[in-house]
């Protein structure tokens, strides 16, 4: 089982890279938000394609309760220079009660035309239909959130 690159579960301002400096390089980050803790977490997370040739892959996932705020931003900067770059960054926030805040703002700097570049963010609360079947199958309430919870942020675990 591959561990995520990062893992925050305090509030506080936290800022992750990731430098794509090698042509030829294919790079990921992968990061989970637990955000538990009433506070602020403001996270901001950056691929930076430098030269030619290269790949990129941001994925952050996380859960928000208990009412904390959070403010997640991710950015995908493609150099000038950097043609021929593939890059690709998704931001999906869980929000787990109506007294949290959660915010996933994904953002493009392309520097040149010939890149693949795109991105992803959501934010969203668990399915009750999900919630439904679960349940329907004899799993307990609390439980059935817990393997939904558990399943949104085992993909970055795996």
């Amino acid at each position: 089982m591959n561990k995520p690159d990062f893992r925050i579960n305090r509030p506080g301002k936290y800022e992750y890279r990731l430098p794509v400096e090698k042509r030829g390089d294919d790079k990921e980050m992968r990061g989970i938000i637990e955000a538990r803790t009433s506070g602020d977490y403001e996270i901001r997370v950056v691929a930076e394609h430098l030269v030619p040739d290269t790949k990129g892959r941001i994925e952050v996932r996380g859960v928000v309760e208990n009412g904390a705020r959070v403010k997640l931003v991710g950015l995908v900067r493609i150099g000038e220079g950097a043609v021929d770059t593939d890059s690709f960054l998704s931001l999906k926030l869980l929000m787990l009660d109506d007294k949290s805040f959660a915010l996933a703002e994904p953002e493009l700097e392309i520097l040149n035309n010939e890149v693949k570049a795109s991105h992803a963010a959501s934010v969203g609360r668990i399915d009750e239909e999900q919630l439904y079947y679960l349940c329907s199958r004899g799993i307990k309430r609390e439980e059935a959130r817990r393997l939904i919870i558990d399943g949104f942020l085992g993909n970055i675990e795996n």
